[in-house]
């Protein structure tokens, strides 16, 4: 599998896709020009705007979890979750499972690019 293009433009988009009602996330994307800080949304596509060129080095996630779920980082504004094999334009992709229907664990996600 080829490493993904994780260069970008100013004013480029990167979208994360979450699947699954009453997950609640924060997401932390470092770049090589900046820090990039958002709370995700539940069963929702939250973009953050990529204000001047460089790369994506690391994302840091985390998540408790209410339910199960999904979460996707994509170029793209339309979720490819239901897709077993999507494009390229997703960079990475975390299936989010409680541990206990009783219980909300934490779960910290952390995708090295660099």
């Amino acid at each position: 599998m080829a490493a993904p293009n994780l260069s970008f433009k100013a004013l480029d988009s990167l979208y994360f896709h979450l699947a699954g009602a009453g997950n609640t996330a924060y997401v932390t994307v470092v770049t090589s020009t900046r820090v990039y800080v958002m709370t995700l949304t539940a069963a929702a596509t939250n973009t953050i705007q990529l204000l001047g060129a460089g790369r994506i080095l690391r994302v840091y996630i985390v998540s408790k979890c209410a339910a199960a779920g999904t979460i996707e980082m994509s170029r793209v504004s339309t979720s490819q979750i239901a897709t077993a094999t999507p494009d390229v334009s997703v960079l990475a992709r975390a299936d989010i499972e409680p541990v206990t229907t009783s219980g909300l664990p934490l779960i910290e996600l952390i995708w090295d690019f660099s």
